[in-house]
Formats: C-alpha cells, structure tokens, sequence
C-alpha cells in the first residue's frame, strides 16, 4: 500500500490583498503571529510578541515627543464614578451606549455607584484638575496618559483597527486663553504629522470632523485619516478643542 503524502502547511500568504483585503489581512495577522481574536471575551484582542514591542517602541517615542513638548506624565485609575460621567451632558450622550459598568464587588453585593471602565478620561481628569490647579499661576497644565480605555463597539471587531478595549495616548491640558488652547490643538496637528508621517511612514492628511461627528462635549474635532490599500479612510489620532465645556461643569 502506497504511503500517504504527508501534507506540508503553506507558510506564505495565500490571498491575494487586491481580491479580498479582509481575507489578506486576517492571514497576514495570524501567521505572522501578530495578534490572536480566540480570546473568550468578544472584541478582545490579544496582541502576540512582535506586535507588543513594536506598540512599545512606538509609544516610547510619541512619550519622548509629549514631554519635549512640556506635557508631563500621569496613571489614572480605570473606573469612574457615574457622578462625574454624568456632569457633562454631551459627553454622557455620546458615550452612554458604548460604556462598561461595573456593578458589583466581590461578595458584598451591588455598589452604592455604578462605576464606568473610562471609554476616555475628561471626566476622571478634570475631577482632579479641579483640585491641582487653583490659578492663573498654574496655567498652562499639560498632562498626559499612555494607558487602555475600553468601549462597547456595536461593529465587528479587527485587530489593529477597531476593539473593544484599546491603547492609546491621551493629552489634556488647560491654558488661560482660547488662543493658546487653539494654538495646542494646531501643535497636536504638527505632532501627529512629525510621528506618524516622519516617523512611521505614514501618509496622513487632517480634516475638521462636521459637528454630528465631533467628539463628544467638544467644540470643534480635528482628525487625521489615512488612506489604505482597499480604498477606504480609516481614522488616525485626533484632536478636539473643548473651550471650557469640562473645566466649568468640574469648576477648574
């Protein structure tokens, strides 16, 4: 009897990106080992060795940037209480969808406040703004946070592209005037330009988000989008001018 021909698993790429781009990259991703979606939680991603370091080293370098440019660094906790969520009526109904609650504690019971897993930190933030900065004289306070936030995303989920919890950097800063404000925000422009164009080689181009697709609680959001291979625009770092929208309702 004729023995049978051991099969030899295809290492290379088998789909080709211009017939199926979604197929292509989620090959790509998982035999080059960068990310795994069999974690048992839907929308979580586990993010392999070689993806890890290079976040890292990305994330040292936009931090090197951040503070040379005066933003100081900080950790904040990951809960927060729904009496801050709820200060900023814009904020609450943009986000209310997508937010994670933590209800319960161990053995003790429902809690007395439900606490949200920060879908972004305004409302952590500006809580303790309102007690470190107590003048003019403290002005401008730069701050920033390397760290996760996790919203519920209704739309499926793709590594790298959109979860349910992601990394990010976020800066928030108060100044005495609305001009040095818009002044940062053309600053935060120039930085993204410097990293993600200079640095990571990727070619970007920022546009005024309409006011149906600002962020929420802002006045105006700038955003900058790439252009992939597909044909379609995905969304890179943005940022958002909030005029005193948080820091009055906080009483900073």
């Amino acid at each position: 009897m004729a023995k049978k021909k051991k099969e030899i698993p295809i290492m290379g790429i088998t789909v080709s990106k211009e017939e199926d781009f979604s197929a292509w990259y989620t090959e790509l991703i998982n035999k080059a080992e960068l990310a795994d979606i069999r974690y048992n939680i839907k929308g979580f991603i586990v993010y392999r060795e070689w993806s890890t370091i290079s976040i890292k080293k990305m994330y040292a370098k936009y931090e090197e940037l951040m503070e040379k440019k005066g933003h100081m660094p900080l950790i904040m906790p990951s809960l927060i209480p729904e009496s801050n969520f709820l200060l900023e009526a814009d904020h609450v109904k943009g986000f209310s969808p997508q937010v994670f609650w933590v209800t319960e504690a161990g053995t003790s019971g429902p809690l007395t406040e439900r606490l949200a897993l920060r879908p972004t930190s305004e409302t952590a933030l500006y809580k303790m703004y309102s007690l470190w900065i107590r003048s003019y004289k403290d002005l401008p306070f730069k701050r920033y946070l390397s760290c996760q936030v996790w919203r519920y995303e209704g739309k499926m989920t793709r590594p790298f592209f959109r979860a349910r919890e992601f990394h990010w950097i976020e800066s928030h800063n108060v100044f005495s005037t609305m001009e040095e404000a818009i002044d940062q925000v053309h600053e935060d422009m120039e930085m993204t330009y410097q990293m993600l164009q200079d640095e990571f080689g990727m070619p970007i181009i920022f546009f005024e988000r309409p006011q149906w697709d600002k962020f929420a609680g802002a006045i105006s959001t700038y955003a900058a989008d790439v252009l992939m291979g597909s044909g379609k625009v995905l969304q890179q770092p943005s940022t958002h001018l909030l005029g005193q929208n948080f820091s009055k309702p906080f009483n900073v």
